[in-house]
């Protein structure tokens, strides 16, 4: 494997890697807020999918698919914060900051993936374990590379 020729190019690298799963983590919340149809915007009714999740398995409570979204959005939310601040502190160069709050947005994100994973499996939704699975994967490999590309 070549060797990056400057710190430039870690530097884009691991500003690209903060700012991509900043704006996932901001579009991720944002769906869960508008959910359906609009300009601009085609959302997931989260609430729907989550009640039907619930039905297959006779649990017909709209409590338990509440309690679960609730979750989910406080999990998201956090793993935009979390890399929000990540990424402001590496723009104004307070590198450690930055990837100690990346790692933080990058567990939030492991842990809602799990999460989410888990009842893939308990729904049988095979195409959104695969979904789910991807991204924890990458999860993995964005932070790697961005904790072990060359230090300055």
């Amino acid at each position: 494997m070549k060797k990056l020729k400057s710190i430039s190019e870690v530097t884009i690298i691991r500003f690209g890697l903060i700012f991509f799963w900043t704006c996932f983590w901001l579009l991720n919340v944002i769906d869960k807020f508008i959910s359906g149809e609009t300009n601009f915007w085609v959302g997931k009714d989260r609430m729907a999918q989550f009640v039907n999740y619930y039905s297959s398995l006779g649990i017909e409570s709209s409590l338990l698919p509440q309690i679960t979204l609730g979750f989910v959005t406080i999990v998201e939310s956090l793993a935009f914060i979390f890399l929000l601040i990540a990424l402001i502190s590496y723009v104004t160069k307070r590198r450690r900051k930055a990837q100690k709050l990346f790692f933080w947005g990058t567990l939030m994100g492991l842990i809602i993936f799990s999460f989410f994973s888990l009842g893939d499996q308990v729904f049988g939704d095979r195409m959104e374990l695969w979904e789910h699975t991807s991204y924890w994967v990458a999860l993995l490999i964005s932070w790697a590379m961005y904790r072990y590309l060359p230090k300055k």
